[in-house]
């Protein structure tokens, strides 16, 4: 549910809510309260000047409170609750963002009815985006008047970057046009391509590359936009086994820039801002409008599924199992499969396994050897084969049903890039084991992996498995080194006070975090799905890539127009203890 409503009115409401508001400060982005905050006028001009698209933020989860909107719906929101840990309830609503902790209890179906509805972290307004002049209003927008700019596509957000306080947002999730080019041709790629709109989710494009006989590199969750934070921060794959990272596919990249010039970012145009944001994160150096990324002929995909636990075992053998699977990674993946698993204290389970062209009878032989050591370790086990005809097919089996899928979004992460030199190694192999081990034992936690080998050295390019990347990017240099990408995950309880959500929190920075990074020297994190309050997060997220995006940062938004929490360039700015931002001391 949103509207489009008399700004006026909202304008009124909203400016209840400000308590204790001061002046605007010409360091500080402006907040509703503030002498400098728009006037009615200025947000009904804003609205004719994007065409009536402008839409004053009314939380999704109002109809569960009877104040200050007074829509209040017992049936509503007893139909919104169930749905609230899930992607789609987040991803329509032009200011909803998937984060139990960045929407700090402000208006949620779980609070008292009585309990006032308020703002808190979401943005105040959110432009509709239909095309470049509506981004441009926008970004003048907000340097005119001081507003906090923020960028959101469909709100796959664990790190607080698709919202902010006082906010004006580009909301790029209706721009959902697609076109399959055919012969794209460049001097750095002629074959199959597809231009997709910022805010088409995988799912979609899926189905539309499957309709023309063709696949693409893409998320395995089905609603995530593709264009948006995925492919900027690098996005991984069921498919990366054989093509890489989504950022290694990327041909080009339309965007808008701070100043408002409407740019072709390609390897060989605008190369600087190209590079930056194929895997220097989405939010800080533009607002993209399209992509268009490589496509691949279809064919028959190969699965299977793994499980076993330690009913009879026992816990210590079943982990020694575990360490065993990830010391078993490194061939399996060098064929090009991808495996994405999960564990708790007690199973392993595989979700999806993804062999491009192989056989049942060839997934086994991948297995084989893993198989007969768990037979020799005494481990019951399950393992079943299957194959599919095309990759969508194969994808709605693995992580439907469509369109949706199953992944939560309400939920607190850690995760570490772990180096195939660490699994190959005994010793550091078991040390990583135990801290998955130990995070999981008390039952809050509990572990996603995906493994993938995206090295694209020349040694491993001459196995002829994997598609080279399009062009040299800003990927996290780790991420060529890794045999596995984990999440340790504490899923949202509703139920308790947030204090009991703080202190797991304060586990997965304080604790888990640390030990896994003393386990892993050297590696580093994927910054899509990663700690907020990660430490260091500039050589975590970024490596060695980080000064040259700082440049291309200062080069393309020297005022800081763009900003987003661990984007390139976000340490130049605070957020004080009412939410305002402020640009950081020198």
């Amino acid at each position: 549910m949103y509207r489009y409503v008399m700004l006026s009115l909202l304008i009124v409401i909203t400016g209840t809510l400000v308590v204790g508001a001061v002046g605007s400060c010409p360091i500080c982005r402006s907040l509703p309260g503030d002498a400098g905050w728009p006037t009615v006028a200025d947000w009904d001009n804003l609205n004719h000047t994007v065409g009536g698209r402008l839409i004053a933020t009314i939380p999704e989860a109002s109809v569960c409170h009877t104040e200050p909107y007074h829509n209040h719906n017992a049936t509503a929101c007893a139909a919104l609750k169930p749905l609230w840990d899930f992607p789609q309830a987040h991803f329509a609503p032009p200011a909803e963002f998937g984060s139990g902790w960045f929407q700090n209890g402000s208006c949620d179906p779980f609070t008292p009815a009585l309990k006032l509805c308020e703002l808190g972290n979401y943005v105040s307004y959110a432009i509709n985006v239909t095309g470049v002049d509506d981004v441009v209003a926008g970004i003048s927008f907000s340097k005119k008047k001081n507003i906090r700019l923020v960028i959101k596509n469909t709100g796959h957000d664990v790190l607080g970057k698709s919202t902010g306080k006082g906010g004006l947002s580009l909301w790029t999730f209706n721009m959902k046009s697609t076109e399959i080019i055919p012969s794209y041709s460049s001097s750095y790629y002629k074959g199959p391509a597809i231009k997709l709109g910022a805010g088409t989710m995988a799912e979609e494009a899926y189905v539309v590359a499957d309709s023309a006989g063709y696949r693409l590199v893409g998320g395995s969750c089905p609603t995530v936009g593709i264009s948006g934070g995925y492919s900027q921060g690098g996005g991984h794959s069921p498919l990366s086994g054989i093509y890489g990272l989504s950022a290694d596919n990327v041909l080009e990249w339309e965007v808008v820039t701070a100043n408002g010039d409407h740019l072709v970012a390609t390897p060989k145009k605008n190369a600087d801002l190209y590079w930056a944001l194929s895997g220097g994160g989405g939010g800080s150096f533009g607002v993209v409008l399209s992509m268009t990324t490589r496509l691949y002929a279809d064919g028959e995909v190969g699965g299977a599924v793994l499980a076993f636990n330690d009913t009879s075992v026992g816990n210590a053998a079943f982990w020694d199992a575990v360490s065993a699977f990830h010391a078993a990674l490194p061939p399996i993946l060098a064929g090009g499969t991808t495996i994405s698993y999960g564990m708790t204290y007690h199973s392993f389970t595989t979700y999806s396994v993804t062999a491009p062209s192989s056989s049942e009878g060839e997934v086994a032989d991948v297995f084989s050897s893993f198989l007969a050591d768990l037979d020799q370790r005494g481990m019951p086990y399950t393992f079943s084969t299957h194959t599919s005809p095309t990759y969508l097919t194969h994808f709605a089996r693995d992580f439907g049903p469509l369109p949706y899928g199953t992944f939560t979004v309400s939920q607190l992460v850690t995760s570490r890039l772990i180096p195939r030199s660490v699994v190959l190694d005994p010793a550091r192999n078991d040390a990583v084991t135990q801290i998955l081990r130990n995070a999981t034992a008390s039952g809050d936690n509990y572990v996603l992996c995906q493994s993938l080998d995206v090295d694209n050295s020349t040694q491993a390019q001459a196995r002829g498995v994997r598609t080279r990347p399009v062009a040299h990017n800003a990927v996290l240099p780790a991420w060529r080194d890794a045999a596995s990408h984990c999440l340790i995950i504490a899923a949202w309880d509703w139920t308790v006070p947030r204090s009991v959500m703080a202190e797991r929190e304060a586990v997965l920075v304080g604790k888990i975090t640390p030990a896994l990074e003393a386990a892993t020297p050297g590696s580093g994190t994927y910054l899509n799905e990663a700690n907020f309050a990660q430490v260091g997060w500039q050589a975590q997220f970024y490596g060695a890539n980080y000064p040259r995006l700082l440049r291309v940062k200062a080069e393309h938004d020297p005022d800081g127009v763009f900003y987003a929490a661990t984007a390139v360039g976000s340490e130049a700015w605070v957020a004080d203890g009412s939410g305002r931002l402020c640009r950081a001391a020198a």
